[in-house]
């Protein structure tokens, strides 16, 4: 799947704010107790100036990392756990302080990089960083995955 025009200016749009804070936001399925299952469904992205950049990965639209401006986490929350009975929900985690996001924080962003083919833009993985310090965000199995990135 390929990003358009939209998504392209809504990811272009946290170049040249400082990061606050980065959360995770799990789904988390507890109907086994002895085998519970999770994935980071969206990463939200928090800056200084009140605003927010949420990656979700969706695969109702295909295999891509959906650009939002904009997630009611508690409102998802609510309706999953009432149609699921409790045993589906969301769980928020500060991501902050972790390897992939803790050079990033309190920091401008510089650049969010996507991979270009053919004029086209990937949607699978995306860079997000300042001149020294970059993170990568990627599809993984079932949910995002976010690492530090060094350039060799």
């Amino acid at each position: 799947m390929y990003y358009n025009a939209e998504h392209l200016k809504l990811l272009k749009s946290a170049e040249g704010k400082v990061l606050n804070k980065v959360l995770y936001h799990f789904w988390v399925n507890k109907a086994n107790p002895q085998d519970i299952f999770s994935f980071v469904e969206y990463m939200e992205l928090q800056f200084t100036d009140n605003s927010k950049l949420i990656l979700q990965k969706a695969e109702e639209i295909s295999e891509m990392i959906l650009p939002l401006a904009d997630l009611d986490i508690e409102l998802l929350n609510h309706n999953l756990q009432v149609e699921f009975t409790g045993s589906l929900q969301y769980q928020t985690r500060d991501a902050s302080n972790t390897k992939a996001w803790k050079n990033l924080i309190n920091h401008a962003i510089d650049d969010v990089l996507v991979e270009e083919e053919d004029g086209l833009f990937i949607a699978e993985a995306l860079i997000v960083g300042t001149h020294s310090h970059q993170t990568i965000i990627r599809l993984e199995n079932d949910g995002l995955e976010a690492e530090e990135y060094i350039l060799e």
